[in-house]
């Protein structure tokens, strides 16, 4: 495994809430940011692969994973042809519920990206925080999404991405009962070869970060991390105190930027 490497953590790809997708004021990057980002990974010789890859790589590569949440169609229309022109791998983790509406992915266009070579994993069936639910809806959140995606795409789906970040011992637990490899989470950090694959860390991207700070993170800087980890610190205290539920309206105004 390489030594030291980030997990991006993305969503859609927005200029406006006008533009074809979900629109997210916190998680929705611009195009000209994408692409920024992109190329400075491009032109720093960082090489975005998959999970899978990423375990295999040696302690002298330079190597970064790319991952998108939810299955917005900008994931396809949008993030795909930018990897593509750049001979890039990411991982697509899908809210199977959402297949087919009006802001995701169709399940033709998950086979497509499928047949490039990009990795699809769960993101639950309908995108319910698992720490909110009982036994057994957790268990139909990740067997159900799982299913469905196999069915559609013909082969072993073995990663899941926690819904908003949000899960427990319980949800790792059943997740490798049910055949699942990897799991990741939402929590800030980098990963090396003693990472858990059951809690793994990544780095959200967000509307808000410059490309100095997107940088930083990217190349361990430690100070940078500091302080996202502390903004995720006082806000994991605050979904305490709110409730996921609540907290999700109002979160805007407590993520500024990075």
């Amino acid at each position: 495994m390489a030594e030291h490497y980030p997990v991006l953590m993305y969503h859609g790809i927005h200029d406006s809430e006008n533009d074809p997708g979900q629109f997210d004021p916190v998680y929705s990057v611009s195009l000209a940011q994408f692409q920024e980002q992109l190329d400075w990974l491009q032109d720093k010789g960082y090489k975005p692969v998959t999970l899978s890859q990423a375990e295999k790589a040696g302690n002298n590569e330079n190597v970064v994973v790319i991952t998108f949440d939810d299955g917005d169609i900008t994931n396809f229309t949008t993030a795909l042809p930018e990897l593509g022109k750049r001979g890039m791998s990411a991982e697509f983790y899908i809210t199977t519920d959402w297949i087919g509406n009006e802001f995701s992915m169709s399940a033709d266009q998950l086979r497509k990206l499928d047949q490039t070579g990009m990795v699809i994993g769960s993101h639950g069936k309908t995108h319910q925080y698992l720490n909110d639910l009982g036994d057994t809806e957790v268990r139909t959140e990740l067997e159900i999404s799982k299913q469905t995606l196999e069915t559609i795409l013909g082969k072993p789906i073995d990663t899941l991405a926690l819904p908003g970040g949000r899960g427990d011992q319980r949800s790792r637990q059943l997740a490798k009962a049910l055949g699942y490899k990897r799991l990741c989470t939402s929590v800030l950090g980098y990963n090396t070869d003693k990472t858990d694959p059951f809690a793994i860390p990544r780095i959200a991207i967000t509307r808000q970060m410059s490309l100095e700070a997107f940088a930083s993170l990217v190349s361990a800087d430690g100070r940078m991390m500091r302080k996202l980890k502390l903004r995720q610190f006082v806000l994991g205290n605050l979904k305490t105190v709110l409730g996921n539920r609540l907290y999700e309206r109002v979160r805007a105004r407590f993520l500024p930027a990075a």
